[in-house]
C-alpha cells in the first residue's frame, strides 16, 4: 500500500465546515484510501466527519494530510483542490 504526506494551508474561506468534512470522507470511500489530517497537534481520520470538524480548522490553518492506498496520488490531488477553496 502506497502512502503520501503533504503539508497544506486551508484556503476555504469559511474553514473546514460540514460540506468540506463530508467531502473528505467521500473521497476516502470513493478511492478506497485512508485519509488522516493533522492540525492543532491532533490527528484524526477523515472518515469521521465529527472528528474533522472537531479540529476547528479555519482559513489559513496549516495541516498535514496523509493518504494511504493505491489511489493515494489522485486522492491527494483532489484533497489539495478541495482544501484550497478552488473546488466548486
Amino acid at each position: 500500500m502506497s502512502g503520501l504526506r503533504e503539508e497544506l494551508v486551508i484556503g476555504v474561506h469559511c474553514g473546514v465546515h460540514g460540506r468540506v468534512a463530508a467531502r473528505l470522507a467521500e473521497i476516502g470511500r470513493e478511492r478506497g484510501v485512508e485519509i488522516r489530517i493533522t492540525g492543532k497537534d491532533r490527528t484524526v481520520t477523515c472518515d469521521s466527519i465529527l472528528e474533522v470538524l472537531g479540529l476547528a480548522l479555519v482559513e489559513g490553518s496549516r495541516v498535514t494530510i496523509q493518504v494511504r492506498g493505491e489511489q493515494a496520488k489522485s486522492a491527494l490531488a483532489e484533497i489539495r483542490t478541495l482544501l484550497s477553496g478552488r473546488e466548486s
